[in-house]
């Protein structure tokens, strides 16, 4: 009778807590913006800079933080991250100016950037070999319900009591994971290595491309995303709840498309997806102006968003562990700081567009984004058929 494998260490979902909480406060935001704008006496277009700066923040504090961090116990690491993280969200939520919110986005920026990683390292470690792709997928996947249904929880509860409360939810979660972060053992520190050493990929023309097709990419998304509410609004009649429910038909599609990108690329290869998702995605963020104005229209068009927009991610991580021989180790790493970094200027590009033209115009520049990473992608990649996707590139976002 063949034995029963371990079962999995109850820890790592206290890691996914983590991971929900980061990837909640990465993109809430976008739900409550119009509050913020009304509460702190500025314009839509200057909140969004909260998300710009919460996602330059990270793009560039993540690999840092692990340079400076390597020689330090994973469980020291993950747990004063945490207590950054929390802080941030709580100096925002008291925030009673512009600048001193900003200020709290930037302190939860730094703890997210050291958390993600090390959370999906300490999973890796806390499990048998054989046992480390579901273990990241148990921490990763925390990324996906926040987008399923921490974004959508997080719009509603603004909505209802504030956009404070929603950050406070944030922190909650965030004092859960840290107070679970009492059971994890010593970990092993990850092992110094300097930031030139992490950045060494970029020397690479084809990994260069391909993190160039994810910034383009996502720019594309969250020129849009970043304001969504304001898109939205002719569709939601200005109505929170409603834009709570948009924003979790988004979040099932998310589900979905990662659930699809893994076994596609393994099937039809990491071209064959990327530009499929790519091009859809394109399409559906061009017809915005459109489908902004009507409520049965805006739920199909988000659900499709949601999907397309979440499967691109996959093909590139595999593009990127392919390359990563030739490259160095690090090289998978570029692509969560060319993500960020791509959230971090479409806020910065939207809120400029938003001072001379309406939140559905912004469907032209995410068209144009979007048609650029496309025609990169297909210039980059050559059009073979690609090897089998590693596990690991299924942790998507």
């Amino acid at each position: 009778m063949p034995s029963r494998s371990p079962a999995l260490p109850p820890v790592l979902w206290l890691l996914a807590v983590g991971t929900v909480a980061i990837g909640t406060d990465a993109f809430v935001i976008a739900g409550v913006l119009p509050r913020i704008a009304t509460d702190l006496e500025v314009s839509t277009a200057t909140a969004g800079q909260l998300v710009t700066v919460f996602s330059l923040t990270y793009a560039v504090s993540a690999p840092v933080s692990a340079g400076l961090t390597g020689g330090l116990s994973r469980r020291t690491v993950l747990r004063w991250a945490l207590a950054l993280f929390v802080a941030g969200n709580l100096l925002t939520a008291a925030a009673d100016s512009y600048p001193l919110a900003m200020a709290g986005r930037v302190l939860a920026a730094l703890g997210a950037a050291s958390y993600t990683p090390q959370a999906s390292a300490a999973a890796s470690s806390l499990v048998a070999e054989e046992r480390r792709g579901r273990a990241l997928g148990i921490v990763i996947g925390g990324l996906t319900v926040a987008t399923a249904l921490g974004v959508p929880l997080g719009t509603f509860v603004g909505e209802a009591l504030g956009w404070r409360a929603t950050l406070l939810l944030v922190a909650l979660l965030g004092v859960v994971a840290l107070a679970g972060s009492v059971l994890l053992p010593v970990l092993v520190p990850a092992g110094r290595s300097t930031v030139a050493q992490r950045l060494a990929g970029l020397r690479s023309r084809p990994v260069l491309a391909t993190l160039t097709v994810t910034l383009l990419a996502v720019m594309a998304e969250h020129v849009l995303y970043t304001y969504i509410g304001s898109v939205l609004s002719p569709a939601t009649g200005g109505d929170g709840r409603t834009l709570a429910t948009l924003l979790f038909v988004f979040g099932i599609g998310a589900v979905v498309g990662n659930a699809v990108a893994g076994p596609a690329t393994d099937r039809w290869g990491a071209r064959v997806v990327l530009v499929v998702a790519v091009a859809g995605m394109t399409a559906d963020l061009a017809l915005a102006p459109w489908w902004s104005r009507s409520l049965p229209l805006a739920v199909a068009a988000m659900f499709l968003w949601g999907v397309t927009g979440w499967m691109y991610l996959v093909p590139q991580q595999h593009r990127l562990l392919e390359l990563s021989a030739a490259a160095g180790p690090f090289t998978v790493a570029l692509n969560s700081s060319a993500l960020y970094l791509g959230i971090g200027l479409a806020g910065a590009v939207g809120g400029v567009l938003l001072r001379v033209a309406d939140a559905p115009g912004l469907a032209v520049p995410a068209a144009l984004l979007g048609a650029a990473a496309l025609s990169l992608a297909l210039a980059a990649y050559r059009p073979r058929r690609d090897s089998t996707a590693d596990a690991g590139a299924r942790a998507g976002r």
